[in-house]
């Protein structure tokens, strides 16, 4: 009885084994330019956290962030044309 209820484990294993791969063929998803952007966004909306402990970020902490990237990047579309050229 033993062996009888490993193997029917085991092909059950096998079988559901096989959903957990995604199906990617009818919905592709984002593309990497799309990824890109969507960071750049929440990059000059403050909304990326700095450190593993600020999620989700406070108003203080989306300041601050907000005014690192103005710092950085200023009124420019430097970081647009990062997340076009993917450099």
């Amino acid at each position: 009885m033993n062996r009888m209820t490993a193997t029917a484990i085991a092909i059950f294993l096998c079988a559901s084994a096989s959903s957990v791969f995604a199906d990617t063929s009818e919905s592709p998803g984002l593309t990497r330019a799309q990824v890109r952007e969507q960071l750049v966004q929440a990059e000059r909306e403050g909304t990326i956290p700095t450190t593993d402990t600020s999620y989700p970020p406070t108003a203080d902490d989306i300041a601050r962030n907000k005014a690192t990237f103005e710092a950085q990047y200023g009124k420019s579309d430097a970081a647009e044309r990062w997340a076009q050229d993917g450099h």
